[in-house]
């Protein structure tokens, strides 16, 4: 079990997000129409800097299963290396496989990273945005 363990930590130690985009206020972090597989025990982040109180919105699908999370910069660098979640802002908590999520997220001012974690053992998820995910001042 200790090995199993260790090569779990040693796979998220090893991965990069498959796929990272940067934004700063009043633009698209997504565009509608996206989509993108997050594969199983992987996960996606979407890096923005804001100086006021601003608020993310979307809405988007998921086929498997997915969390997301609302981390500083710190915390995802930490996530990143260890495949664990040791702090956050704002998490949407496990949303069911073939759901549709209205994102509609308050984040303070400061760096932040939006995670799309599929915490999945075996099975990879698709993410598709039905509108733009945008963020804007709140």
């Amino acid at each position: 079990m200790v090995v199993a363990a260790g090569l779990v930590v040693g796979v998220y130690a090893l991965m990069l997000p498959l796929h990272h985009s940067t934004a700063t206020n009043s633009e698209i972090l997504e565009p509608q129409d996206t989509s993108y597989s997050i594969p199983a025990e992987q996960f996606n982040g979407i890096a923005f800097d804001i100086s006021t109180t601003s608020v993310v919105n979307g809405t988007f699908y998921n086929t498997y299963g997915i969390t997301l999370y609302t981390m500083t910069p710190a915390q995802f660098e930490t996530f990143s290396k260890t495949g664990v979640v040791s702090g956050y802002n704002w998490t949407s908590g496990r949303i069911a496989n073939n759901t549709i999520t209205n994102l509609n997220i308050e984040v303070p001012p400061g760096a932040w990273e939006l995670a799309f974690v599929n915490s999945n053992l075996l099975v990879a998820t698709s993410i598709g945005f039905y509108s733009n995910l945008t963020l804007a001042p709140a």
